[in-house]
C-alpha cells in the first residue's frame, strides 16, 4: 500500500504545467537556543521580533513569488471555485443583533460602520463610516457604547497580531479623545457611565494582565496579575447590574466585582478549582468543577460566594456544558453528551422542564446569539455536513418548538459519523460528507485539530462542496485532545499523552484509506494551528500515507517554543503542551515536535501558510520548518510556503476566500481534477 501511495504522490506532483527549477534556498542560519537542553537551531536566526529587517522580508517575498509562479497554473481554477461559493446556497443568515442603548437601537458591522435606529421598524442611519481600509489586514474585535450613546470605543487590529488598538470616539463631534495601545479586546463601561475599562497586554508576551480605567481623559492603573500562566478577562452580567473581572489559566479561575470602581475578591483562586459567576435579579449562578465535572450551582449571595453552599443544580456529569443563558424565569444549558447536542430548560428554582435532543451525528446545533432576559423563547441555530444553516424558535415555557423544523439538507450529498477502532482500542468518531450520484473511487480531504479540548463542529461549508463535486470525500477526525466527547477525551491527547492525537489521526486516515469508495492513493490532509502540529508530526511518522497537505499557519516547533517564557501564550499553555522543565514533559514534546523529528523520507507535496505578524504562531515556525523539511525530504514536492506580510494567524475577510480558494485548488490539482 505505502509503495502505491509514493507511486501516486510521484506521479501527481510536481504540478504539471509548473515551472520545473528548484525552489529558492532558505540559507541556514545556526542559533544555540537556551532551554533546559541547549540545542543547536539550524534555521533559528531567521526570528526576528521586529519583523522588519531587509533581508528576511527579502527572503519571503522571495518565497511567495516562487509558490505564485509555481501555483500560476491553478488561477483558473481558484477562479472558478470563487465562483462556485458566491452562488452557492448559504442557509438562513444569522439574524442581525442590535443593542438597545440610549432610547435607540445600535449595531455595529464588521467593518467599523455604526447604525442606529429608532426601533425595529425604522430605517437605519449610518453614524460611523466604515474603518476597515481598502487593502490590508482589519479587524473589529468589540465595542462598547456609552450608556447615553455619545461615546463608542472600539478595539481594532490592523497587524493581525492580536494586540488591539482601542480607540474612543466623540459620535457627535468625530473626535477622537483617546488612543490606548497594546490591548486585549475587552471592554467596559463603568455602572455610573464615568469609567471605561480596558485590559493591556504584556508588552511581549501579549498576556492580557493589567486593568485600567479611563476617566476624563485620565488612565489609572487598577489590578494587575502578578503570576505570568494567568490572564485577565471582563464581562457584564446577564441582568447589566454587575461588572466582572476574571482571572484564570488552564485550570483555575478567580472573579471580582468592578461595581465600585476598586476590584472586591469573591473567592481566592484555588488551584484546580474553576468557576464562572452570573446574575439575574437576586438569582447567583455559578458554573464550576467544584464536584468534578463542570456543573452549575446556586449560590446565595454574591457576598457570600466564599463562604456559604452553593445548591447544586445540574451535574455535568457524562456532558460537557458549552453555552448557558439566564432568563428571569429559566435557565438554558446547551451541551454535548456522546458528542451530540442537547439542550435542558430548567425553571427559576432550578428544576429540570424540559430535555431536547438538538442533532443526532453528522450535524450540529447551538444557541444563537445575545437573548433578552425577559423572554420567554430562545434561538437555536443548527446545520450539517450537507445541510445549510437554519434556525427556529423554542418555547421556553412549553418545550414546543414555534415552528416546524425546517432542514435544508441538499439531495445530492450525504453525511454520517463514523466510529474507528484506535490504536489502543479507542473508537475514534469522524464526520463524512460526500455526493451520492459520483461512484467512481474517491479522493479524500481529512482535516484535524485535536488541540483545548476544541470540538471539530460538522459545519456546512460551502467551499468543501465544490471539493465534493469534484469527486472528493470530506472527513473530520475528532481525536484525542479535542472536546466532541468531552473532557476525558480532551485530556487523553494533550501533554504527555499528545502522541494519541496523531494516532488517532492516522488510524482514521489508514481506515478510510480501506473503505471501498475511497481512492487510496488520494488521501490529503489538512490543519491550521494547533491542527498544523498534528498533520506535520503524522508526516513524520507515516510519510507516505498522504498524497498532499495543507498546512496553515501550522504550530511545528513544539519544543523551541515552549522553551522560550518570553514568546506569547507559552507560559500559559504549559498544561495543554507540557512544562519542559519537567523531564517527562521535555521527553514528550522532543518525541513529537514535527521540527525535531524531520528525517529523510519521501515528504509529499505541501502548501503552507504563514502571517508574518503572527503572535500565536509566529511566522518563522512555518519558515523554519520547510526549510529543514526541504533539506531532508527525497520526495518530488513542491515544498510551497506563502507568508502573509500584512496579516497574522487569521485571515481577514477580505481575503479569506481567496486564499481557501488557493488551497483547495493545490489539493485538486494534486488530485489530478485541473476544472
Amino acid at each position: 500500500m505505502h509503495s502505491l501511495l509514493i507511486l501516486a504522490s510521484l506521479l501527481a506532483t510536481p504540478l504539471p504545467e509548473a515551472t520545473q527549477e528548484a525552489a529558492p534556498l532558505i540559507p541556514e542560519r545556526p542559533q544555540l537556543m537556551k532551554g533546559e537542553i541547549a540545542r543547536l537551531d539550524p534555521y533559528g536566526g531567521w526570528r526576528d521580533d521586529s519583523r522588519r529587517a531587509p533581508d528576511l522580508l527579502a527572503l519571503l517575498g522571495e518565497q511567495n513569488r516562487w509558490t505564485d509562479q509555481q501555483l500560476a497554473a491553478q488561477k483558473p481554477l481558484e477562479t472558478t471555485l470563487q465562483g462556485e461559493w458566491q452562488a452557492r446556497e448559504r442557509g438562513e443568515p444569522v439574524p442581525e443583533e442590535w443593542l438597545s442603548a440610549a432610547g435607540s437601537q445600535w449595531r455595529m458591522a464588521a467593518d467599523g460602520s455604526l447604525w442606529q435606529r429608532s426601533d425595529a421598524n425604522a430605517t437605519p442611519r449610518q453614524r460611523l463610516a466604515p474603518r476597515q481600509p481598502a487593502e490590508g489586514y482589519y479587524e473589529l474585535a468589540a465595542w462598547s457604547l456609552h450608556p447615553d450613546g455619545r461615546l463608542l470605543a472600539l478595539a481594532e487590529d490592523n497587524r493581525g497580531d492580536r494586540d488591539y488598538r482601542i480607540t474612543l470616539l466623540d459620535l457627535a463631534s468625530g473626535e477622537t479623545l483617546a488612543t490606548l495601545a497594546h490591548r486585549a479586546s475587552d471592554l467596559l463601561w463603568s455602572l455610573d457611565g464615568k469609567t471605561l475599562y480596558t485590559i493591556a497586554n504584556e508588552r511581549r508576551t501579549l498576556r492580557p494582565w493589567q486593568l485600567w480605567a479611563w476617566q476624563a481623559g485620565k488612565e489609572a492603573l487598577v489590578h494587575q496579575e502578578a503570576d505570568p500562566a494567568w490572564l485577565l478577562s471582563l464581562y457584564r452580567t446577564t441582568d447589566n447590574r454587575h461588572l466582572v473581572l476574571q482571572s484564570n489559566n488552564h485550570d483555575s479561575s478567580e472573579q471580582y466585582l468592578l461595581d465600585k470602581g476598586g476590584p472586591t475578591l469573591l473567592r481566592a483562586r484555588e488551584h484546580g478549582l474553576e468557576y464562572y459567576l452570573d446574575t439575574q435579579g437576586d438569582r447567583v449562578l455559578v458554573k464550576s468543577n467544584r464536584d468534578g465535572a463542570m456543573g452549575l450551582y446556586q449560590a446565595p449571595s454574591l457576598a457570600s460566594l466564599a463562604t456559604a453552599p452553593w445548591q447544586p443544580l445540574w451535574s455535568g456529569e457524562g456532558r460537557e456544558i458549552e453555552k448557558w443563558r439566564l432568563f428571569a424565569r429559566y435557565t438554558v444549558l446547551q451541551y454535548r453528551k456522546a458528542g451530540d447536542d442537547w439542550l435542558d430548560v430548567l425553571d427559576a428554582d432550578g428544576r429540570l422542564t424540559h430535555s431536547l435532543a438538538l442533532t443526532e451525528g453528522a450535524g450540529t446545533a447551538w444557541i444563537q446569539g445575545a437573548h433578552d432576559p425577559a423572554s420567554q423563547q430562545i434561538l437555536i441555530r443548527r446545520q450539517g455536513m450537507a445541510e445549510a444553516p437554519h434556525q427556529r424558535w423554542l418555547d421556553l415555557a412549553s418545550g414546543q418548538w414555534q415552528a416546524a423544523d425546517k432542514p435544508v439538507a441538499n439531495p445530492l450529498y450525504q453525511s454520517e459519523r463514523r466510529w474507528v477502532v484506535g490504536k489502543d482500542g479507542v473508537k475514534v468518531p469522524v464526520s463524512l460528507v460526500w455526493r451520492k450520484d459520483i461512484h467512481s473511487p474517491k479522493a479524500l480531504l481529512l482535516y484535524g485539530y485535536g488541540a483545548y479540548g476544541t470540538p471539530m463542529r460538522p459545519y456546512y461549508q460551502p467551499q468543501v462542496l465544490s471539493l465534493l463535486d469534484r469527486g472528493f470525500v470530506y472527513a473530520i477526525a475528532h481525536v484525542r485532545g479535542g472536546g466532541l466527547l468531552g473532557e476525558a477525551w480532551y485530556k487523553e491527547g494533550r501533554g504527555q499523552q499528545k502522541q494519541h492525537s496523531v494516532d488517532d489521526f492516522l488510524v482514521v486516515a489508514d481506515s478510510l484509506a480501506r473503505d471501498p469508495a475511497i481512492d487510496p492513493a488520494r488521501l490529503f490532509a489538512m490543519g491550521g494551528s494547533a491542527g498544523g502540529l498534528l498533520v506535520a508530526a503524522a508526516l513524520n511518522q507515516a510519510p507516505t500515507r498522504f498524497a498532499g497537505a495543507v498546512l496553515q499557519v501550522p504550530f511545528v516547533d513544539l519544543l523551541g517554543t515552549m522553551q522560550d517564557p518570553e514568546l506569547p501564550l507559552t507560559r500559559q499553555e504549559y498544561g495543554e503542551w507540557g512544562n519542559p522543565a519537567i523531564p517527562a514533559d521535555h521527553a514528550a514534546m522532543a518525541r513529537l515536535s514535527p521540527y525535531d523529528n524531520l528525517h529523510p523520507a519521501p515528504y509529499p507535496p505541501l502548501y503552507v501558510t504563514a502571517g508574518l505578524h503572527d503572535s500565536q504562531v509566529p511566522y518563522w515556525e512555518p519558515l523554519k520548518w520547510l526549510a529543514r523539511l526541504r533539506a531532508h525530504s527525497t520526495g518530488a514536492g513542491p515544498y510551497l510556503l506563502h507568508t502573509e506580510l500584512d496579516g497574522g494567524h487569521l485571515a481577514s475577510a477580505g481575503t479569506a476566500q481567496q486564499k481557501a480558494a488557493r488551497e483547495y485548488a493545490f489539493l485538486l490539482s494534486l488530485a489530478g481534477v485541473r476544472h
